[in-house]
């Protein structure tokens, strides 16, 4: 019989493996903090999510890491002591927390709400034709390459000899015109031409033993959740926590983060950023798309303010945001800010000149070494080319990759980000400098594959729990299997959704005065209330600079 429970696995992963880990050098006080940190024994024992991986088990366990740290801070900045209490139930429900949005009292997939968010669709990726092209697909040499369109699947189709566009509206009928084409190719050719002539992310379906032989695995094979690397200098001195008048005693108020980031990973860190008090203006383009039904949850407790970095007024506008910030969080393609001018070493060196260090947090999907570093990415290619894919294709008894149903190395690569920032500022205090964080989606799927799957009668017992999703293949890509998902999890796993779980907060996305139900923090404690400051806001809402009260602070 097995005797599996989340809780005891997820505390395992945290005191086991995370808290001894010394890549994450994780500082002493830390550790004291985490003998006051427990796993809430009233949650789900048993795993509900239907995963050959540890999701739940790893998202617990990165979530009381992180609330860990908070308490950590807020002990020496507020000389508070108390308890840290992880939700396993609400770390599971943060991998798709998007989807249990509420606007103005209806669901985020009510058509009105749709309406409202879908207008950042600018390349109608969400049409069939175009949404299928980011989709795993059998190759001509009988392997299997997850293509991707990113939020724009013109470059994609043209490799493919496709239109842009075609009104074919049976998703089964898009997916076999892409298979035709897509079995034309070899995979390594495609791997090639994709990412290397079309600069459009794709990526082979390798197992976990092909991606770790692989050259990119070697490359990082010694690499941590995330890595931090120090410059101090004299220049640089100890920077003080801010002085702030809280009532809530979050960990990083005072606290400013420029956030320049899109999809959900890098939006992710932010926004749990602002969760533990940050004051986070997110730099958004009005000229370019956006992934709206996420943006309306990764926008909470932000501000966001239009800006166009090939011009010299929106370059100006943020190196005037940077000049005054704590951290930055980069997010884009891997060489992109350079090329704009706020690459990590001109922002140190923007630090340096002020007297006071900064963290440069980034955050990408292959890596920061290796051959494909330079690569665009998302989170279904670090599925596809890490073995994700493959261990679910597996467990449903597939001699082929499937894709996860849920983003869950975008929001758990979210977690490590927000985990990294804190350990940066907490040297920055104590040691001055400058730092860079570093954190990618590869680097998080190999430390979900490390984790081990779930055993064998786990597995057997999520299969008869989720007979509908026995039924899924290659081809079913995120969208379909999410609809499957949001049907059957509250049958599966009614106490999910109690009423405890969610808050709600004033939004300010295109209806005034407008209330939004969203997904409550999976930590709590004894006297540091989690909150956001704000409502979510829709793109270019604010103007490009902090608030009255955080300049020059």
């Amino acid at each position: 019989m097995d005797t599996h429970t989340i809780q005891a696995e997820a505390e395992r992963i945290f005191r086991a493996v995370l808290l001894t880990d010394p890549r994450l050098e994780i500082p002493d006080e830390v550790r004291d903090a985490a003998t006051r940190t427990s796993f809430n024994a009233s949650t789900l024992s048993k795993p509900f999510l239907p995963a050959p991986v540890k999701c739940t088990e790893s998202s617990t366990a990165l979530w009381a890491l992180l609330g860990t740290f908070g308490n950590a801070i807020t002990a020496r900045r507020y000389g508070i002591s108390q308890s840290c209490v992880v939700s396993s139930d609400v770390a599971s429900l943060f991998l798709f927390s998007f989807l249990l949005l509420g606007v103005g009292g209806k669901p985020i997939s009510d058509p009105a709400i749709v309406a409202r968010y879908s207008v950042y669709d600018l390349t109608a990726q969400m049409t069939p034709w175009r949404r299928l092209v980011t989709n795993i697909y059998p190759t001509r040499d009988g392997r299997w390459f997850h293509l991707h369109g990113g939020l724009n699947s013109d470059r994609s189709l043209r490799m493919l000899g496709l239109p842009p566009r075609a009104d074919v509206a049976d998703e089964m009928e898009v997916i076999r015109q892409l298979e035709a084409e897509m079995k034309n190719f070899d995979a390594e050719w495609l791997d090639v031409e994709a990412n290397e002539y079309w600069r459009q992310a794709g990526g082979v379906c390798l197992t976990p033993d092909e991606y770790r032989a692989s050259e990119q695995g070697r490359a990082l094979v010694d690499e941590g959740l995330y890595t931090i690397e120090e410059s101090l200098s004299d220049e640089l001195p100890p920077v003080p926590w801010p002085e702030v008048k809280t009532a809530t005693f979050r960990p990083l108020e005072g606290i400013k983060i420029v956030d320049l980031t899109r999809a959900i990973a890098g939006p992710t860190i932010a926004r749990l950023a602002a969760l533990f008090g940050a004051t986070v203006v997110r730099v958004s383009n009005m000229e370019l798309p956006d992934l709206g039904i996420v943006l309306f949850e990764s926008n909470l407790g932000k501000r966001d303010a239009h800006l166009n970095l090939k011009t010299e007024e929106g370059r100006t506008a943020l190196g005037r945001l940077i000049q005054d910030a704590d951290v930055v969080v980069d997010g884009y393609r891997p060489g992109v800010l350079e090329r704009l001018g706020f690459g990590p070493t001109y922002v140190h060196a923007m630090a340096k000149k002020r007297g006071k260090g900064i963290v440069y947090a980034r955050e990408n999907c292959y890596g920061w070494k290796g051959p494909w570093k330079h690569r665009s990415g998302w989170q279904q290619i670090s599925d596809a080319v890490t073995g994700i894919a493959w261990l679910f294709g597996r467990m449903w008894g597939r001699d082929e990759p499937v894709m996860p149903f849920l983003p869950n190395s975008d929001f758990q690569t979210g977690i490590v980000g927000c985990i990294a920032i804190m350990n940066a500022l907490d040297r920055r205090n104590k040691k001055g400098g400058n730092y860079l964080v570093s954190t990618s989606l590869n680097q998080l799927n190999s430390f979900l594959i490390s984790l081990g799957v779930q055993s064998p009668e786990v597995q057997q017992d999520l299969r008869e729990r989720w007979p509908d999703m026995s039924n899924f293949r290659y081809y079913d890509d995120l969208h379909r299997q999410m609809r499957v998902l949001a049907n059957s999890l509250p049958k599966v796993a009614p106490s999910l959704f109690q009423e405890k779980n969610f808050r709600t907060i004033k939004g300010d996305l295109g209806v005034p005065d407008e209330e939004m139900r969203f997904l409550g923090p999976a930590v709590a404690y004894e006297t540091t209330k989690l909150q956001y400051d704000s409502g979510s806001c829709m793109r270019g809402t604010h103007q490009p600079e902090w608030p009255a009260e955080e300049k020059g602070s």
